[in-house]
């Protein structure tokens, strides 16, 4: 049995829609050209370019010429020394040492044995011995150190009573109501009184004067064991007092 093919449907307006429609399409494009072309031509011109800014700089200095170094000098060669020739060594003779004989002594004399001689009697009667010697006493202690600033400063002391009390109060001066101290300096030695002299004066002649007789005419007491013989200068104060009889 054979295909069938069956033929394409087709309407019957056809041969005359084609034409209709390429002509439609053609003016589209040409209304969409001319389109174009007019917007192209009437479209806004775009804005100009901003202007462009100058910026004038300031002319750079011109660089500093540097002078070129001067050229340093070129050393001269020092010449080498020349070696001094060197002497050539002498030959050193030859020592040929020779070794010494022994010596041998000479044969030493053989000694002479001699015997002792005999002992001699002792005839001399003998020596009584002497007894030892007795020990010698032990030293005496010694004294004991004796102060002598302590005791002279004590018999200063004693002075100076006895010669307050062999003041005489002068009658003109207790009349004129005169009082006052001397300072009296003098030598004692062993009851002796010399060198007698007012070192500070009362203020008046009369108690200088009566202070002065006062130191000769007092009784010194005994003189201490340790300052008997020697020479001693005391400076004692006179006083006096209208109260005093």
């Amino acid at each position: 049995m054979s295909a069938v093919h069956a033929a394409p449907w087709r309407e019957p307006d056809d041969a005359r829609r084609w034409p209709a429609a390429a002509a439609l399409a053609l003016v589209v494009e040409a209304a969409l050209t001319g389109g174009v072309l007019w917007y192209a031509r009437h479209a806004p011109e775009p804005p100009p370019p901003p202007p462009m800014q100058i910026v004038l700089e300031a002319p750079r200095p011109a660089p500093k010429t540097v002078a070129p170094p001067a050229p340093k000098p070129i050393p001269k060669p020092i010449p080498k020394p020349m070696p001094k020739p060197q002497p050539k060594p002498l030959p050193k003779p030859v020592m040929h040492h020779v070794a010494p004989r022994p010596v041998v002594p000479p044969p030493l004399p053989t000694p002479k044995v001699v015997a002792p001689p005999a002992p001699v009697p002792d005839t001399h009667p003998a020596m009584p011995v002497a007894a030892p010697a007795p020990p010698a006493p032990p030293p005496p202690p010694a004294p004991p150190a004796v102060d002598m600033a302590s005791i002279k400063a004590d018999f200063e002391a004693q002075l100076r009573s006895a010669i307050q009390a062999a003041v005489h109060y002068p009658t003109a001066a207790r009349l004129m109501h005169l009082t006052g101290k001397t300072l009296v300096a003098f030598t004692y030695r062993d009851g002796q009184i010399s060198g007698v002299r007012v070192v500070t004066s009362g203020g008046s002649d009369l108690l200088d004067n009566a202070a002065m007789d006062a130191v000769r005419r007092a009784p010194y007491p005994a003189t201490p064991t340790p300052l008997q013989g020697r020479s001693m200068t005391f400076d004692i104060w006179v006083r006096f007092h209208l109260n005093d009889s």
